[in-house]
This record gives structure tokens, sequence and C-alpha cells, in this order.
């Protein structure tokens, strides 16, 4: 369109330029033939030539005195005839032909010579210049008849040139005339296009609207979804860091107390993996409603994630925080309806203020309350905790003491003992329970219970089992009698999916046989992924490994725990037999465990066997295999040397006393 209509516009400027290109040429043609009429100028030469001759006549022919004055202005006439024929188109026209020329000259010379002698000249010679004269009126006529015919065809060949130039002009103005309409047509037409673009950009206008705002009402949900957690529709965690640095950074937080409240549900996992995650999602659902409808209106309550949760408090002391926290804690672990079933959960709250000691930043205070919410979780009764500057003071010694263990690991400065495992009966040593020892360099013995669970918090059982396991199997290849070696495995070593080839790797570097290697587990390890840990233990099994349920009785045992998982032996926990010599309802526990496991074809053995007493009662309920101080406590390596000879191992009383 806009090609076409710039092209249109070319082509009207280049008509009207040839339009006034054609009419110049048009106006140049009438002035030539209004200037230019050869015919008269030839015929006008003649007539004046005459002239010349008549008054040369009458000048010989007069009686009166004569004057050749008149003679003199006839001779002037003529050569300024003569001037006039050699301009212009005449000149042209007589040279065409010689004889033109000849004529011509001839006239010029004639009228030359008398111009130059007719003062001295005698009437006898001026006779004889008028015959001379007459002898060219003849040619000059026949000039002036062929310069007439020449005019006519000048002319006519000029009215030709008019009426093409006429033709052209009007060819030139229709042209002009089909330029304009069409220009007309095309401005009409893009008129029309601005229209239909117009309404078209009314239309992309009004969907532009309709996009933008539903854009800003997609932003809107985005941000509310950036900024709220989906399941409980409470503010999440970015939202809740946003309103606790607002809250410190304010112009009159100096003034205000800010308490921020971290609070994380108890039992919520043990729901989680027995009821299904569909009840945990409704469980939640529900404490965030009761947070929502909870009497006193804090700041925020925020989901931090899983079931941990957080409240922001404004202008309230520590003493005050710490009863409202209660309060919320109450209200919390009140029974739940879970569709058709019925729940019960706790709650630990951890607290920290800017009261005291004072802190105006975020992180700080978020980690303080962290503190104080781990230590709420260690408590037996009180689980709202706040925060007090020793606990920090503590938080930092645990820091210390998890550096430490990642140092020990490092260098391999974790030891193994080793405590045996003997013959109720008659005391013959069957094997032993490798033992995880941490001799710290200033702090001294680390117990097992401080240093194997900081382990599992901080991702380094994995390692640390990895590195008893291929000690106490090198130890144990070691020995000439094939007697089995017991080591305690974690919930969390089991649950990787890399053990498997962790115990083949290592039972491939010792050369043990691993019938001979023993692996203990703790109920524990039935809480989470229950199939995956199922499917675990019968490959390990599979492999020639035997497997034992270490602290029985203590945790979730049930009948169908001993009937559903693949182990071997069954590990009394020492709480059994520590009243056994005395109190009858113990013995009748251990009598019931003992013959339930021989009818399952499972070995049980005792732990925490210390005095005589002890011994003689499960020997006599014909109790399978014992372990403690009575027979043996925990051994380095080093002392293990008679298990290295080929000989006979000595009665376990003589050779691993106390």
């Amino acid at each position: 369109m806009r090609r076409a209509l710039y092209t249109l516009i070319a082509l009207f400027i280049a008509a009207t330029i040839y339009l006034l290109n054609t009419v110049g040429e048009r106006q140049a043609v009438l002035r030539h033939v209004a200037h230019h009429n050869d015919a008269w100028a030839v015929s006008q030469t003649v007539q004046e030539l005459l002239r010349l001759e008549s008054a040369m006549s009458h000048y010989l022919l007069a009686d009166a005195p004569k004057s050749r004055a008149n003679i003199r202005l006839r001779l002037d006439i003529v050569l300024s005839r003569l001037i006039s024929l050699q301009e212009g188109s005449l000149k042209a026209f007589l040279n065409e032909i010689p004889t033109r020329q000849q004529t011509l000259a001839s006239l010029t010379e004639a009228a030359t010579d008398l111009d130059a002698t007719l003062e001295t000249m005698a009437d006898q010679q001026l006779l004889a210049e008028i015959e001379r004269l007459s002898m060219l009126v003849g040619p000059l006529t026949n000039l002036s008849s062929q310069s007439v015919q020449h005019s006519w065809a000048v002319a006519e060949e000029s009215l030709e040139s008019l009426e093409r130039l006429h033709k052209i002009f009007g060819v030139v103005v229709a042209f002009l005339i089909l330029c304009w309409c069409g220009l007309l047509l095309l401005l009409l037409r893009h008129n029309r296009l601005l229209n239909i673009a117009q309404e078209q950009g009314k239309i992309l206008n009004d969907s532009l609207n309709a996009a933008g705002n539903e854009l800003r009402d997609k932003n809107r949900s985005l941000e509310y979804a950036a900024h709220h957690d989906s399941l409980t529709a409470l503010p999440n965690r970015t939202l809740f860091w946003n309103e606790l640095e607002m809250a410190l950074s304010a112009p009159l937080a100096g003034d205000t107390t800010v308490s921020l409240l971290l609070l994380d549900l108890d039992e919520f996992k043990t729901i989680n993996d027995t009821m299904g995650h569909d009840f945990g999602d409704m469980l939640l659902h529900q404490v965030s409603e009761r947070m929502r409808r909870f009497s006193v209106k804090p700041h925020m309550f925020c989901r931090l994630g899983g079931d941990e949760f957080a409240c922001l408090l404004l202008g309230k002391t520590g003493e005050e925080s710490a009863a409202y926290a209660r309060d919320l804690a109450v209200d919390i672990a009140a029974p739940y309806q879970l569709s058709d079933r019925r729940a019960q959960i706790g709650c630990s709250i951890g607290i920290a203020t800017t009261e005291a000691p004072h802190e105006t930043t975020a992180q700080m205070l978020f980690k303080r309350a962290d503190i104080a919410l781990y230590r709420a979780k260690a408590a037996d009764q009180d689980r709202v905790c706040l925060f007090e500057c020793f606990m920090q003071r503590e938080y930092d010694d645990r820091k210390v003491l998890e550096d430490d263990l990642r140092t020990a690991l490092a260098q391999q400065s974790i030891q193994v003992e080793y405590q045996i495992q003997v013959d109720v009966q008659s005391r013959e040593l069957r094997g032993l329970e490798a033992l995880a020892r941490w001799n710290h360099p200033t702090r001294g013995q680390i117990p097992p219970a401080v240093f194997i669970p900081l382990a599992e918090e901080i991702g380094l059982i994995r390692d640390l089992g990895q590195l008893i396991l291929l000690e106490a199997c090198t130890e144990a290849a070691k020995w000439h009698q094939p007697l089995k070696i017991a080591v305690n495995l974690s919930s969390m070593q089991l649950q990787s999916p890399a053990f498997l080839g962790v115990v083949q790797d290592v039972l491939r570097a010792t050369g043990l046989d691993p019938k001979r290697l023993e692996l203990e587990i703790t109920e524990s390890v039935l809480l989470d992924n229950r199939e995956d840990v199922f499917q675990a233990l019968t490959d390990l099994r599979l492999l020639g490994v035997t497997i034992a349920m270490d602290d029985f009785g203590t945790g979730y045992s049930s009948l169908a725990v001993l009937r559903d998982i693949p182990f071997d032996t069954i590990k009394l926990d020492k709480t059994f037999v520590r009243d056994i010599a005395w109190d009858h309802e113990a013995q009748a526990l251990v009598k019931l465990v003992t013959d339930l496991a021989g009818l399952l074809r499972k070995e049980v053995i005792l732990e925490g066997i210390e005095t005589e007493d002890q011994h003689d009662i499960i020997r006599h309920l014909r109790c399978d295999v014992a372990q403690g101080f009575l027979f043996g406590r925990p051994t380095t390596a080093a002392q293990l040397d008679h298990l290295r000879r080929s000989r006979e191992p000595e009665p376990a009383t003589n050779h691993c006393g106390a």
C-alpha cells in the first residue's frame, strides 16, 4: 500500500514535469512561426531591388537638376535587406542550394560595387549598373518563390508539431487525471485501512487491558503463593523473615520488644508414618486453624516447613512470651479429629526476645530461638524454653564437639573395643560385639550415647559405621576360631541404598566369612520406610549375614515384628535382667521371650549380666547366650592376641576378665 502510493506520487511528479516541458516546446514553436517568415523577407528584398532600379531610372530620365540621394536611400535599404538574409533560418535556407548562394552573392557584389562608386559614377556607368541589377531580378524572383514554398513547408511542419504536442498534452493531462483518481482511491483505501486498524487497535487495546488485568491478578496470586504456604494458607518463611527484619529495623524497635517463637509438633512424624501423609496434611491444616483462632492474636503466625511453625510477638516481655507460648502449646496439644480417627500431639516451643540479652539482628534472634527449641524438645516436662545466655555457650560447645568428631573421623581416632558373648550353660566363647569408643584429647572418654546421636544428626553416621564395620571385620578375620563378630547398625545406614554394597566391599576386602558377621539393629529402624528396611534386611541375610534385634522390648516391639521382620537373634535389654535375681515377674518375662524365640528358631542374647545370681537364674531359664561385665568388660584389639593364636582359646572366665 505505501509502496504503491509512493510510486503513484513519483509518476505524478514526472508527468507534471513532462507537461511543463511540453508547454515550453509549444511556446517555442509558436514563437518560431510568429517571428521567422522567410518568404516575406525574400519578397521584400526583391521589391526593394526593383525600387532601387526605379530610382536609378528616374534619375537618368529626369530633366531637372539631378540628385542621387533617393538612389542612396534605396541602396542602403537593399544592403540592409541583404544583411538580414545572412541571419537566422534564411541563411540555412540559402545555403541549402549553390544557385541560391550564387544569386545572393551576385546581388551582394552588385550592391556593394554600386555603394562604393555611386557618388562618382557617370550616368553611362549608372545605366550599366541598372542593366546589371535587372539581370538579377529574375533569379531573385525565383528565389522568392522557393522561399514561399519553403515557408509553407515550415508552417506545415510547425502545425504538425503543435498537433503532436497537443496530443501529448492531452495524454499527460489524462494521465494526471488518472493519477489523481488513483491517488484519491489510494487515500480512500488508506482511510478505510486506517479505520480498520483503529478498530483492531481498539480491540487489541481492550485485549491488552484484559490481559493486563489478568496478569495483575496472576501476579497477585503468584505473590500470595510465593509468600504463603499452600497447605495451611499461613505466611511462609520468606514473608515471615521479611516481617521479622522489618519489626527489628522499625524506628520504634528500640522501645518495642520483639519475641520470636519457634514451634515444633511432637509425635507428628509418628502420625504421618502410621496414618499416612493425607492424615498428616489434615493435621497440619487443623493446627493452622487453631493458630488463626487463638484467643490472643500475635503479629504473625507462619509455617516454616514440615511440622515447624513460627510466631512473632511485639511488645511482650520474655515472661509474657513464655506464658503466651504455654497457652498456645496447650491449645495445640488438644486432641484432633482426623476424619474418623482421633489423634493427639504435643508442641515444643523455643523463645528468643530482643529484651535480654539485647539482640537486633534477625539471624541471631532466629538462632537463639532455635537453640531454645532444641532444649525444649530435649526436656521431659516443660516443653517451652526461653533462651538464656548459657544456652548459647552450650550450643557453641556442641558445635566445637561436632568439629572435633569430624576431625576424629578424618584422622580415624575413633577406636573399636570388643565385649565377649558367652554360652550361658558352659561359658564358652560364642562371639564378640564391636563397640565404638572416642577418647577425646581434652575431654577424655566421650560416651557412645553422646557422640553416636551427634554423628546421626550431622550426617557422619554412615562414615562412622563404615569405619567400625571395616575395623571389626578386619580384626575378626585374623581370629583362627570362627567366632561371630557383632556390629551395631544405625537406621540411617540401613536406609542407605549403597549399604549392601558397602557390606559386600568390606567382606571382600577383609576376607571374612559373611556367616560370621552379625549386624545389630534397633526397633527404631522400622519407623521409616518399613518396606525398604525389610528388603534391605532380606538382602543382607541372602548374603549370609545374620541380623540381631538389639534392645528388644524397649521400643515398639510387637508379636507382628517377631513374625514379619527378617532377623535371626533377639537381644534382650539389660533392663529385663537388672531385677531378675529377685523379681519373679522379670524372670517370667525372660522365660516368655526365650520360649517364644525357641519356637521361632531364633537365638536369644541377654545383655547386662553383672552378677553370679543373675547368671544362675538365666542358666536355670535355659537361655542361650549372655553378655555383661560378669564375663568381661570391653577391651581393645591389642588384648585379643590369644584369639589370633592357633591353640584353642581358654575358658572365657580366665582370659576375658574385668
